[in-house]
């Protein structure tokens, strides 16, 4: 038994069509004086699985938060951190998918915004040398880098992208303040003088540091940036947001070596750890403690890309050889989107979906008639179209989706689910939304009107709505390595018509299923549209194949990206009726 998905309330049509129908012998059906009738409608059945989550690479964005103040020198002699981090890097560098950026700080703080270079990117990482080691103004400057990238992408890019921030370090944030200038008879809060200065701090300089004399760089504040960074995440929608610390610091015996006058190093680890630990904790992130002379692999951290399950968000089927009216379907033999009586009336060649040969096709120019079009004159429009493949397999060619101004490279230019040659072939508007519509004002939505085979602008008589399409999705859960999720689907009832040919068998009627998945929570990403393809045959009454109407065992390798699609390649009818035997009649 199947089990209903938990399915999207849109998905289904209103009223009857969202009743699950169960399969019923649409076949021969004894007739008065003998002859068997067969009827015209065709029920189409299957399986159809999602995509898995490692085929898609969503964007990756590294932001470097590194220390480079002068303690560096005595905790990092030999500049390992530097081999460290580009070894990481380039090993993704190249990668389209992958990004870098790089804030340095110190007592000054500088920004490298994101590139696909990490080349670029690195020259960030010279030694430089500061007399304090700001985190206040570091992380800051990591709030800022992240919210102009997010607003640069613009949400559907966000929802898609990984962002990771790596803070490294190797000591505690200096200075520390106190709020106030007069310390009255305790020492001041630093050595360096900013924190009880009134003077004015140069430009680029403790870039956190708005006010005189303020509380700065204390373990509350720092922790609250991280807050702040994890929130501005959660704001922009992005599709995931962490920050991770790593606490950059050799033996006090390698230190010694290297700078023995010094001491201020002796309590560094006990002070820093629990104050980058609490950093990595807050940014839902990972500490790490690195003996910088001997662990270089400090930064192998999980760049993969995001990992979304995707989910069934559109499901219908068409048959392209038939074009809606107020009354029920009427029949389109070349599949140009005008019914053979219209194109009959206006002199147009119903075998042909484009009369005159100038690569627009006849439902385009007679639309566009008062626009400079004409079916019939191939030298109208004079400038001809350039642009005749169909490179996004949506059904429309390139000259036509530039006059349209729809995306060539994008099955679905509005992103409402329904591919651009379908919405133009249906007299809907690809650049906008317009599924949650009623054009016709017949109380059903345009969307609905798609999967129930009615025309969304036209208003349906009793005729068409009771041979309107039917159907049922239930979800299934596949037993396989990767738990790829399918989906068992049912379409009742599409109309057949005993369409004509010049140059194949008669009755040819092309049938479409178009399954549409997108990546769960990933709000505004484009999904992939897939099309599986089966042609029975329809002569009238005397002839239908398969007979029995049904048509069944459509599995998901029927199914190819919309893109790809090729009539001739992928169209055939999944089970045909048995050859007779050797003396048995063959039916009509």
């Amino acid at each position: 038994m199947r089990t209903a998905p938990n399915w999207p309330r849109w998905l289904f049509p209103l009223g009857a069509l969202i009743a699950v129908f169960s399969c019923t012998d649409a076949g021969l059906q004894p007739f008065t004086d003998g002859v068997e009738y067969v009827d015209d409608k065709l029920s189409v059945e299957g399986r159809f699985c999602v995509s898995e989550p490692d085929d898609v690479a969503f964007p990756v964005k590294i932001l470097i938060a590194i220390d480079q103040s002068a303690s560096l020198q005595c905790t990092d002699p030999g500049n390992n951190r530097f081999e460290a981090i580009n070894g990481a890097c380039n090993g993704l560098d190249g990668l389209p998918n992958v990004e870098f950026g790089v804030v340095g700080f110190a007592s000054w703080s500088s920004i490298t915004p994101f590139t696909t270079s990490w080349n670029d990117a690195s020259e960030a990482l010279a030694p430089s040398g500061g007399t304090a080691t700001d985190y206040q103004g570091a992380l800051s400057l990591v709030l800022e880098v992240l919210e102009q990238d997010m607003l640069d992408s613009g949400p559907t890019e966000v929802a898609r992208t990984k962002y990771i921030v790596l803070f490294l370090s190797d000591g505690v944030p200096v200075p520390q303040c106190r709020a106030g200038c007069d310390d009255g008879d305790t020492p001041p809060d630093s050595n360096y003088g900013v924190c009880n200065t009134t003077l004015e701090i140069p430009e680029g300089e403790y870039v956190d540091m708005h006010t005189l004399c303020p509380e700065y760089n204390q373990p509350e504040q720092i922790l609250q940036k991280v807050r702040d960074i994890i929130a501005l995440g959660e704001f922009y929608g992005a599709g995931e947001l962490s920050l991770s610390t790593i606490l950059l610091l050799a033996s006090q015996e390698e230190i010694d070596q290297v700078c023995p006058d010094i001491d201020e190093f002796d309590n560094v680890r006990e002070e820093a750890e629990p104050l980058m630990q609490s950093m990595a904790l807050e940014g839902l992130g990972t500490y790490r403690d690195v003996s910088i002379s001997t662990d270089l692999d400090f930064l192998e951290f999980n760049y993969e890309s995001l990992e979304a399950p995707y989910q069934v968000t559109e499901f219908f089927a068409i048959n392209t050889h038939t074009i809606p009216t107020e009354s029920g379907m009427s029949m389109d033999s070349d599949m140009d989107g005008l019914d053979d009586t219209t194109e009959f009336d206006l002199g147009l060649d119903r075998l042909l979906a484009d009369t005159d040969n100038d690569r627009f096709s006849d439902l385009f120019e007679v639309t566009f008639a008062n626009m400079g079009f004409d079916a019939l004159n191939e030298g109208i429009p004079a400038l001809g179209c350039d642009g005749g493949s169909d490179r996004d397999g949506d059904g429309l060619r390139e000259c036509e989706e530039e006059f349209l101004g729809t995306d060539p490279l994008l099955p679905d230019s509005d992103g409402d689910r329904i591919p651009d040659g379908i919405e133009f072939r249906l007299g809907m508007d690809p650049m906008i939304e317009d599924t949650y519509v009623d054009h016709d004002f017949d109380g059903r939505l345009s969307g609905d009107e798609v999967r129930a085979g009615t025309h969304p602008q036209l208003y349906d008589e009793e005729s068409a709505l009771l041979n309107q399409i039917h159907y049922s999705v239930d979800s299934t859960q596949v037993v396989s390595q990767d738990h790829t999720d399918c989906y068992d689907f049912h379409f009742q009832d599409l109309t057949l018509k005993p369409t004509l040919s010049a140059d194949a068998e008669n009755g040819i009627n092309r049938i479409l299923v178009y399954g549409q998945e997108e990546p769960v929570g990933l709000a505004g990403s484009r999904g992939r549209v897939h099309v599986a393809c089966v042609e029975p045959r329809y002569l009238g009454d005397t002839f239908k194949d398969p007979p029995s109407g049904q048509i069944s065992g459509i599995g998901p390798e029927s199914f190819v990206e919309i893109q790809e699609f090729e009539p001739d390649e992928h169209c055939i009818v999944m089970n045909p009726e048995p050859e007779p035997e050797e003396g048995e009649e063959e039916q009509p």
